[in-house]
């Protein structure tokens, strides 16, 4: 039997959080919530921090959930929060080819979003700007 029910999965775009999140919530049956479906809507717009903070603050009062993403201003509160934590923590080289190769889109994802330059910025800075808040 699973006994953790309260998860979040977190590590680098590309590093396959998603993949493995979906998995996961087949095999325990535990809700699913992406970060980055929440932020993000249809028009590829996003919500504001306040409102994914409330957010998340709603989804951590569950009594079992899933969490996938990062969100480096609400990782500190949802790591206290958590019973047991997946850190994907994949060389920089094979995160930026798993975004670029992501197969099938992200179907969590109410827009698509194209591999651009921010993104790959925020993949080589990875380590040195959100891996320390992790690890602390």
């Amino acid at each position: 039997m699973f006994s953790y029910k309260k998860i979040i999965v977190i590590g680098c775009s590309g590093a396959g959080k998603s993949t493995f999140s979906r998995k996961l919530q087949k095999a325990t049956g535990i809700e699913l919530f992406c970060l980055d479906a929440i932020y993000w809507n249809k028009d590829a717009s996003h919500i504001t921090r306040e409102e994914m903070k409330d957010k998340q603050k709603e989804i951590l009062k569950k009594d079992s959930f899933i969490i996938d993403g990062n969100f480096r201003n609400t990782l500190e509160m949802r790591i206290s929060q958590a019973d047991l934590i997946f850190f994907f923590d994949l060389p920089m080289e094979i995160c930026i080819e798993g975004a670029k190769n992501r197969k099938f889109g992200r179907p969590e994802m109410p827009c698509e979003l194209p591999v651009n330059e921010e993104l790959i910025d925020f993949i080589k800075n990875f380590n040195a700007d959100v891996k320390p808040v992790i690890l602390r």
